[in-house]
């Protein structure tokens, strides 16, 4: 900003004014062209004077240059927010093309005007903007050159990589006139990286680890709180499998014929915080997981006590229903916490599950009650966080098989499988594909929505 000369002292008010000023002329320069606006048009979309104008700028070629800084100062801050955390090289070059797209498809008219209008500048202002682009590079160079460095990617001439990198990301913008109607910002950031990572080889030829399906999660990172469920233990397995770095919290590592098998002394990508050594989860206990594994990329709490088997009696009732109150109560106590962190990365995935249909027959009320709270809790939560690219969705399970049939289920599924329009009980993979498309790009502009896994068994129950 201290390029440009200004009349007045205070640089709060200089930014304030300048930002307005800058994102007035983009939308006029957009619609009228660069040489057609006039700064009577300018004072009239910003509510300022001209005479106020020209105290914060000297010209429109002042303003085009504040243009190309906020593009560019922009897309730096996106970049380095998200790498934050992050130490494998690939998940680095994922990111940062996936911030710099980002940050290209929000400023879209602000690039395309910088492309047509550059040569205006002169060439003082035009040296300073080349040294701001040259050191956005140099970050997207640095990561390229730690991938060849570590044997992930083949030995290449990076600055023309990272040149390429850039201009096919640019070229969402620029040739954006062909591309509406035949592809949306999604898939063309999907395609980049595919082109990146895959080329253009037929997927069949690809061994099974380079499968495009392989990299939705790879590399991200995860927090399950209440994961000693049977539920959240295959999800646990499930994204282990995925590439996926896992923390969770749980009651204990259960090892029954229902529980998918975890373990973590046999998995380098799985951490666990047990209830008997750390206490139940509580926002400090969860900052302190973040400080000594990192943020999390994904975001899921179970709700359910995931039971297994019918209770006998009224002591069993009420204990199952004041285990399934406390568990919202803790989704409900951490979602300041959960917030503040994935709202200052701009990114990341929460994903709720309610109650599995099965706890209702261990408290019918507490059940129904927990169930209606979580799908409230994420229309709540994704309205406040939506703007910081955070999703919220909810889960809501139905009657789920264990990998062995359980005691409740071998009293029930005849009965059941009647009154379910698929005529079936679901799978643990039926979760767990529902988990994958939640937490990956393809759910993009999907928050707060809750998804009933559950066969259509709740239109049975509207009848």
């Amino acid at each position: 900003m201290s390029t440009i000369h200004t009349t007045v002292k205070n640089p709060e008010l200089v930014q304030k004014r300048r930002e307005q000023i800058v994102l007035a002329a983009i939308n006029l320069f957009a619609q009228k062209g660069f040489h057609k606006t006039t700064l009577r048009n300018l004072a009239e979309q910003t509510g300022l004077s001209q005479a106020s104008i020209y105290d914060y700028v000297g010209s429109k070629e002042d303003i085009f240059f504040l243009i190309h800084e906020l593009a560019a100062s922009s897309a730096m801050e996106a970049m380095k927010r998200s790498l934050e955390q992050v130490s494998d090289p690939l998940e680095k070059l994922r990111r940062v093309i996936r911030a710099e797209f980002s940050t290209m498809d929000k400023l879209a008219d602000a690039i395309m005007l910088i492309y047509q209008e550059g040569h205006i500048l002169t060439k003082p202002l035009l040296k300073t903007l080349l040294k701001k682009e040259r050191a956005h590079l140099e970050v997207i160079e640095s990561i390229l050159d730690e991938c060849v460095s570590k044997g992930m990617l083949r030995s290449c001439n990076v600055r023309v990589v990272a040149n390429l990198i850039k201009s096919m990301v640019d070229a969402w913008v620029l040739k954006r006139w062909d591309q509406r109607g035949y592809a949306s910002a999604l898939d063309i950031e999907k395609t980049i990286i595919d082109l990146l990572f895959q080329g253009l080889t037929e997927p069949d030829s690809l061994p099974a680890q380079s499968q495009p399906d392989g990299h939705v999660l790879e590399g991200k990172s995860a927090i399950i709180v209440n994961g000693g469920t049977a539920l959240s233990t295959a999800i646990i397995s499930f994204l282990l499998s995925r590439g996926v770095t896992v923390t969770a919290h749980v009651d204990t590592v259960k090892k029954g014929r229902e529980y998918a098998v975890i373990n973590p002394d046999e998995s380098q990508n799985l951490r666990c915080y047990l209830l008997t050594e750390y206490g139940p989860m509580t926002p400090e206990l969860y900052r302190t997981i973040e400080d000594e594994v990192g943020p999390p990329d994904i975001y899921i709490h179970d709700t359910g006590i995931g039971a297994l088997k019918m209770t006998g009696n009224g002591q069993s009732n009420s204990l199952a229903g004041l285990k399934l109150r406390e568990n919202v109560t803790c989704a409900q106590n951490l979602v300041a916490t959960i917030q503040e962190s994935m709202c200052k990365r701009s990114s990341g995935r929460v994903i709720y599950l309610a109650p599995w249909a099965w706890d209702k027959y261990v408290n019918a009320l507490s059940y129904e009650i927990g169930k209606a709270s979580v799908i409230a809790l994420t229309k709540v939560c994704a309205r406040e966080v939506a703007r910081f690219q955070v999703n919220v969705n909810c889960i809501v399970p139905g009657f789920i098989k264990t990998i062995r049939p359980s005691p409740i289920q071998k009293d029930l599924c005849d009965q059941l499988t009647k009154e379910i329009p698929v005529e079936r009980m679901g799978e643990l993979s039926d979760v767990t594909n529902a988990i994958l498309f939640l937490a990956g790009d393809s759910s993009n502009y999907i928050t707060g929505q809750a998804l009933r896994c559950n066969g259509g068994f709740d239109m049975c129950a509207a009848k």
